[in-house]
C-alpha cells in the first residue's frame, strides 16, 4: 500500500457529485433538501408555520408580499467502490490487484476526506462491504481491509452490482480487469454492457469505471505455441499457436473490446479510463483520473 504521506497530498482532492445527496447525514454535499446551511437557495412565499427570522423584510417592503429565503442543506453522499477480486486480477508483477488495491484505498481516502459515506464491496464477498464514514480517522479500516483481500473465483459484474445496497443517489466506482465472459465472448456482450448501465442508472448513480491491465494483455509478447489455462476456471486450457497473425487478431479484439465499454459509458454519461500497472499511481491519480474531480 502507498504511504501515509501520500493520502496526505491527496486529501486535497474532493468526488465530482453531479447527482444531488437524498443521504439523511449531514455532511458536505449539496442536498435536494432544504436547509440552514450558509448558501442561498430560493425565495418562496411565506407559509403558516414558517420560521418568521427568514423573512425577506427588504422584499416585503418592495412588494408587500412576505417572503422567506430557503437554503441548501448539505449531506453526506455515499460512494460506492466495487472491487474485483476475482482470479483474473491477481495477474502480473506488479499484479492488477495490487494496482487496484492503491486506486480503491486513494479513492476511499478521497471521499473520508471529503466527509462523505464510503462503502468498499469485495466482489466474492458482495454481502459483507466495509461502511465508514467520520473523516479520514477512520482510514485505517480502508487499508486494513484492502491488505486482507484474497483474489479467487470468477466475474459477474452485473449479478454482482445488483447485490449492492445502493443506499439511494450517489457516486459508484468499478474497478476491474472487466474479463467478463458476458462483456467479451458472449454473442450478447452489448446488451449485457448496457443492462448494466441501465441499473446504475435506475438506481440513479453516477459511475466511475476503472479498467486495470497488466501491459501485456493490451500489447502480447508470445510466441511460438503454448497452452493458455483460464485464471477463474483453471479446467478451461485451449493450445494456441501465436504467430503474427494472431497477435495482431488479439489486438484487435482488445481494442474493440475496450472501446466498446467507453462507447457506453459516454452514452449514460459515465467516466470510463483504463489505467495499466505499469503507471505510477501520481499520474493515474492526478492525470487518469483528473475528470471526476470538483476541481
Amino acid at each position: 500500500m502507498i504511504d501515509r504521506s501520500y493520502f496526505e497530498k491527496i486529501g486535497r482532492l474532493r468526488l465530482a457529485v453531479h447527482k444531488k445527496s437524498s443521504s439523511v447525514m449531514q455532511g458536505a454535499r449539496k442536498s435536494a433538501a432544504k436547509g440552514s446551511s450558509a448558501e442561498f437557495s430560493d425565495f418562496r412565499e411565506y407559509m403558516q408555520g414558517d420560521d418568521i427570522r427568514r423573512i425577506d423584510w427588504n422584499a416585503y417592503g418592495r412588494t408587500e408580499r412576505l417572503f422567506v429565503k430557503e437554503y441548501v442543506e448539505e449531506r453526506e453522499s455515499n460512494i460506492n467502490i466495487l472491487l474485483d477480486t476475482s482470479a483474473s486480477m491477481d495477474f502480473g508483477e506488479p499484479s492488477k490487484s495490487e494496482l487496484a488495491g492503491e486506486i480503491a484505498a486513494a479513492l476511499g481516502y478521497i471521499g473520508l476526506s471529503g466527509n462523505d459515506h464510503v462503502y468498499i464491496y469485495d466482489s466474492q464477498r458482495v454481502d459483507r462491504p466495509l461502511s465508514i464514514s467520520g473523516g479520514v480517522k477512520g482510514f485505517r479500516r480502508v487499508r486494513d481491509f484492502l491488505e486482507t483481500r484474497s483474489f479467487e473465483g470468477s466475474t459477474d459484474i452485473y449479478a454482482t452490482v445488483r447485490k449492492m445496497k445502493l443506499r439511494g443517489s450517489g457516486i459508484t466506482i468499478i474497478i476491474s480487469d472487466f474479463w467478463d465472459e458476458a462483456f467479451v465472448t458472449d454473442e450478447k456482450r452489448e446488451e449485457n454492457l448496457e443492462r448494466l448501465f441501465k441499473y446504475l442508472e435506475y438506481t440513479k448513480q453516477q459511475v466511475i469505471l476503472i479498467h486495470t491491465l497488466d501491459p501485456s494483455e493490451k500489447d502480447p509478447t508470445l510466441e511460438g505455441t503454448h497452452n493458455l489455462i483460464d485464471m477463474e476456471d483453471e479446467a478451461s486450457r485451449i493450445r494456441v499457436t501465436m504467430d503474427a497473425k494472431t497477435v495482431d487478431d488479439y489486438r484487435g479484439a482488445f481494442v474493440e473490446f475496450c472501446r466498446n465499454i467507453e462507447k457506453k459509458a459516454k452514452k449514460y454519461h459515465a467516466f470510463y479510463r483504463c489505467t495499466y500497472t505499469d503507471e505510477s499511481m501520481d499520474r493515474i491519480v492526478f492525470e487518469d483520473l483528473r475528470e471526476i474531480y470538483d476541481i
